[in-house]
């Protein structure tokens, strides 16, 4: 395998890792690089101590470092751990006031323009040292027979960051806009004390950066392909289908909650029989009027009545009965509805319709990444979707709502609607479908192409 006259030298091999696995990673890419000369090597934030300096640059070739702002393991070197060391041991010999109160000073807040105020009640300037002191005597033998070991060889060779170098910036200090640029092995060489240090080493964080940067286009970092055909657009968007891997975020999952939830309110408002309660007044032929029974409607069926005293009930007294569980479908009474209803039922069926394919779009969004296109696509059949849920409130205005006339008896109802549990899920399906709209808006906001 790791022969020159390996028979695998044909194949595309590529080797990642983070964090000391990114050293691995380097060390293992060195080691096959004879037996797989197209291979390539992406080291995420690897540790700073890998390789000399002659060796980090002739790694170029297939060797890429990615490093994040402040990032401290990229910047721990044997050097760079003794410059350290010897700032500490710098700040602890100017300190002129009682350790004790240095320490508390320091854990508190300071403004950056009360810093040099502060330091200087606290440190004495460089050149009014006291170096009487035992403490100051100690560091300055410890110096020496460290100079001593260098002059004579014996201290470790300095180690470098093996290959191409990405360094990422946070230009606004904020995590919301990173820079990424080739930076020179040099600049890691130094310790940088923050908050931030231990933070920006978190591969989670590191992902959705390097998704947002589209580094391919920026650095010129092609996709290698299994046959060696020319490819005739080298910058053709290359899609990348990994089941739940979320290249846009989170956000996709939210909408395909908030989709689910608004088909199933969709769906409960159109099949249910509890759309609107429903007060009735006849009027018979000859002009008497009586109260009717009150009934819960649906677009496609009714609520049955039960008495609420079986052994006493009179079933024409509405005072007797209460609504059941059960649903009946509309008979031939109501076989002759009107176009507001007719235009209710079909509505409430397109929005449905239109919710399920969102729902299929947006799920894709967990496996790759989604052009702009393809969110704009999405908002447009959600405002379709909420506009469809909206128009099935014109059940509203349909005759079972208002007056109309019994074809056997010839006696006229006159009817008075008002939202009933069905109703108001419509009410929140609509809400959903325009509030998943304004996600999906949001995603072509930040989509590329």
């Amino acid at each position: 395998l790791y022969s020159n006259g390996s028979p695998y030298k044909e194949y595309d091999l590529v080797v990642v890792g983070h964090s000391l696995g990114g050293g691995c990673a380097q060390v293992l890419s060195l080691m096959l690089r004879p037996s797989f000369p197209s291979l390539r090597c992406y080291a995420f934030e690897p540790p700073g101590c890998i390789f000399d300096e002659v060796l980090s640059e002739d790694c170029n070739e297939w060797i890429t470092s990615i490093v994040r702002h402040e990032d401290l393991v990229p910047r721990v070197t044997q050097p760079n751990l003794e410059s350290l060391r010897d700032e500490f041991f710098d700040v602890v010999a100017r300190i002129k006031v009682p350790k004790i109160k240095a320490f508390h000073d320091v854990r508190s807040p300071c403004p950056e323009s009360n810093l040099g105020t502060r330091n200087a009640a606290i440190l004495c300037p460089k050149g009014e040292i006291d170096r009487d002191t035992v403490f100051y005597q100690k560091v300055q033998k410890f110096r020496s027979e460290r100079a001593a070991k260098n002059l004579t060889g014996d201290v470790s060779v300095k180690l470098y960051i093996p290959g191409r170098i990405i360094h990422l910036v946070d230009t606004l200090g904020d995590e919301t806009k990173y820079v990424p640029y080739w930076a020179s092995r040099y600049e890691f060489n130094q310790v940088i004390l923050s908050k931030r240090m231990l933070p920006d080493h978190s591969m989670p964080p590191l992902v959705g950066i390097l998704q947002k940067l589209n580094l391919d286009d920026v650095h010129e970092v092609r996709t290698w392909h299994v046959d060696d055909k020319d490819v005739e657009d080298e910058d053709a968007e290359v899609f990348i289908f990994i089941p739940f891997s979320n290249p846009q975020g989170k956000i996709p999952l939210g909408l395909i909650l908030f989709a689910v939830v608004a088909t199933i309110l969709a769906i409960s408002s159109g099949q249910g029989c509890q759309y609107v309660s429903r007060s009735t007044v006849r009027t018979y032929a000859d002009g008497i009027s009586n109260p009717g029974s009150g009934l819960s409607v649906g677009l496609w069926s009714y609520n049955l009545k039960q008495c609420i005293d079986a052994e006493s009930c009179n079933t024409t007294d509405p005072i007797d009965l209460e609504d059941s569980s059960y649903c009946q479908a509309y008979g031939r009474l109501f076989d002759n509805i009107d176009v507001h209803w007719t235009f209710a039922r079909v509505a409430g069926t397109i929005s449905v319709l239109l919710g399920c394919i969102s729902i299929g779009l947006i799920s894709t969004a967990t496996c790759t990444k989604l052009r702009k296109r393809t969110w704009l696509v999405l908002v447009t059949l959600l405002l379709l979707a909420t506009l469809s849920q909206g128009l099935q409130f014109l059940f509203l205005k349909s005759d079972l709502c208002n007056e109309w006339t019994n074809p056997e008896t010839s006696e006229v109802v006159t009817s008075e609607c008002s939202l009933s549990i069905d109703g108001n899920c419509a009410i929140a399906a609509t809400i959903f479908w325009f509030a998943i709209a304004v996600g999906c808006s949001h995603m072509a906001r930040i989509a590329t192409r």
